[in-house]
């Protein structure tokens, strides 16, 4: 294993030296700048589009640097300014134009969806939010089958797996968004949530569910704003993927955190840490896919009612 210093000056000459002179020698060879070439490979959607997202990161220019982080970039005008920098002649690269605002707009809403996700988790429950507390009431109605809460605080919690007889307590971590998604999952796929609610209540392998829920939403989260959820997001057919498109992906993680729970046999919940680092690292392999999809057979199943 290399040291630290080793991978930060290797880095450093790379971007610095390496790249450019690599861009410089390409651009002279084929006549094309970078971002013209990306667009003109044979490649999936989600490569070109994770490819020109690196490009213009590393770009001498700031307004390119933008196009890859900003969340309020105009994409129109964002384009034809690359045009203008680089030069490029529309009129001998007619699908340039239409293929890089593509691009753009899949990785503008990548960053909005970072963006929504971390105000979501950064809204604490709070008790004395009427909107908080019914959405609350919701999730146990939905979870229960329609039967209404008997009260706001008591034991029967325990049994939608929350730890104490004050759920909003559990919440702390990752805020609203946990609630949102333990809330989505029942009222989109109630079938699905019920049953996986109903493995949790297994003799030998079962698990506090509202806790393992909550716990893959930091899962997803932590997917998300590391990027690494990118090659799902960037190969959807929408390329405007909204906070509905996230909680699809909550939706697919949970269910099948279950089925590799049961698979894996754990002796007891202690091992549950061990467990969830597996799925982590299965799923992040399945995200080095470029045509990587988080999505469950029911899922897709639904999206073709």
């Amino acid at each position: 294993m290399m040291p630290s210093w080793f991978n930060e000056w290797w880095t450093k000459l790379y971007f610095v030296f390496l790249r450019p002179l690599f861009k410089w020698v390409l651009r002279n060879i084929t006549g094309q700048c970078e971002l013209l070439r990306i667009t003109n490979e044979e490649s999936d959607t989600a490569v070109k589009v994770q490819k020109i997202e690196s490009s213009l990161r590393h770009s001498s220019f700031p307004d390119l640097r933008d196009c890859a982080t900003s969340t309020s970039v105009d994409v129109s005008e964002s384009v034809k300014k690359i045009i203008e920098i680089k030069n490029i002649v529309p009129e001998k690269y007619p699908r340039f134009e239409i293929s890089l605002q593509n691009f753009l707009f899949r990785i503008k809403s990548y960053n909005k969806l970072v963006s929504d996700a971390e105000d979501l988790r950064k809204i604490k429950y709070s008790s004395d939010d009427p909107s908080h507390e019914a959405k609350l009431i919701q999730l146990w109605e939905a979870y229960s089958e329609g039967q209404p809460l008997p009260e706001r605080i008591g034991a029967h919690w325990t049994d939608l797996g929350f730890q104490g007889h004050d759920p909003s307590t559990d919440f702390r971590g990752m805020g609203i968004l946990g609630l949102e998604q333990l809330l989505f999952f029942a009222s989109k796929y109630p079938k699905q949530a019920r049953q996986v609610l109903s493995q949790s209540y297994h003799p030998q392998f079962g698990f506090s569910f509202a806790i393992v829920g909550i716990n893959i939403t930091e899962m997803g989260y932590s997917l998300l704003v590391r990027r690494k959820l990118r090659s799902h997001f960037y190969s959807l057919d929408n390329k405007e993927p909204t906070m509905v498109d996230f909680h699809q992906v909550y939706c697919h993680l949970l269910y099948e955190f279950a089925k590799f729970w049961f698979a894996a046999k754990p002796k007891d919940i202690m091992e549950f840490n061990t467990v969830r680092e597996q799925f982590h690292t299965y799923i992040q392999f399945t995200l080095t896919s470029p045509s990587a999809c988080l999505q469950s057979s029911f899922q897709k199943h639904k999206s073709e009612i």
